[in-house]
């Protein structure tokens, strides 16, 4: 016979491990986008100093425009990535409380 504490108790530990995969998850996802956006802003303080003139400032300009794009289009797929984790989330944990539920 199992014991009754386990019983009670294996839920609470799926749902804590659910959280922390997540939790993990999203550090990663936020990690990622932290470094990606350090280095933008590396490269665009380090061709900033690069400006000497009037064509080199639209030059300067008109790759700080392809950045927004970039910038934009990363944010677009970290959101995607974020929404998918927080839909996994719900589906495993809608799925733990069920089988718990189940189970009582």
């Amino acid at each position: 016979m199992k014991n009754v504490f386990e019983e009670l108790m294996a839920p609470i530990k799926e749902l804590n491990f659910l959280t922390l995969k997540s939790m993990e998850q999203i550090t990663a996802i936020q990690t990622k986008a932290f470094m990606d956006y350090a280095k933008i802003g590396m490269y665009a303080v380090n061709t900033a100093t690069e400006v000497k003139d009037l064509d080199s400032l639209k030059s300067y300009l008109e790759s700080q425009i392809a950045v927004t794009h970039y910038v934009t289009d990363n944010a677009a797929v970290d959101v995607e990535e974020l929404k998918e984790v927080g839909r996994s989330f719900a589906t495993e944990v809608k799925e733990v409380v069920e089988k718990s539920i189940a189970v009582g």
